[in-house]
């Protein structure tokens, strides 16, 4: 019997992350705009997949101008992703999204939004739409039992650590802690958070849609 292929996106603009269940096996994969080489290393250890981007920070200075670069780079960054994760894509996957917080307001949420329905629509040409699902910050955190007041990044990490997926990332990251860990240990270092809130969207969608 054929499996679904399951993937869990943290979709942000400069550090969106991945994590695939195909055939019982978990991948994580991300594109961050900038990445150190120090961290290039220590993922490419740890055995995920990270996609260098070509795409730059000049918007022009007019207003004009700046809409254009934001039209042309989420088809960028949609284009981009979506050929990375082509492979994994048809029409028995199904994608989740983490939605924004109630919190968040702004230009910056109109901004992502549209980057996020640029990107559902790329991938609508391979998966249909009826297959993508949205769940709240709060949904992921409780999924990961993450939701009490005061929990965040750093308990999801933690608990990601303790009860996450048998791969090789989990694993390296289990033994390695430290190497993960900013100067003077008190945060994580960048993407950490991204990948491990991939796997915990990807948890969501199995759980809420039985999948």
């Amino acid at each position: 019997m054929k499996k679904n292929i399951l993937i869990g996106l943290d979709f942000s603009i400069n550090k969106p992350a991945a994590c695939v269940l195909f055939n019982d096996k978990c991948y994580f994969y991300a594109w961050p705009y900038l990445l150190s080489e120090k961290y290039l290393e220590i993922y490419k250890k740890a055995g995920v997949t990270i996609i260098l981007r070509e795409d730059t920070k000049d918007k022009g200075e007019t207003l004009t101008s700046k809409i254009v670069y934001e039209v042309k780079n989420a088809n960028y960054l949609s284009n981009l992703i979506v050929e990375t994760l082509k492979p994994y894509l048809n029409k028995d996957t199904y994608i989740a999204y983490e939605g924004l917080s109630y919190a968040s307001s702004g230009d910056v949420v109109l901004q992502l939004g549209g980057y996020k329905y640029m990107l559902m629509n790329t991938f609508s040409k391979f998966v249909p739409l009826e297959n993508m699902f949205t769940y709240s910050p709060i949904t992921v955190k409780s999924i990961a039992g993450c939701a009490k007041r005061g929990m965040g990044k750093s308990e999801m990490i933690k608990e990601f650590i303790k009860s996450g997926p048998i791969c090789k990332f989990r694993l390296f990251l289990y033994e390695n802690q430290e190497l993960f860990m900013k100067k003077g240990g008190k945060s994580w270092i960048d993407l950490l958070d991204d990948f491990v809130d991939s796997y915990f969207v990807l948890q969501t969608l199995r759980k809420k849609e039985g999948i």
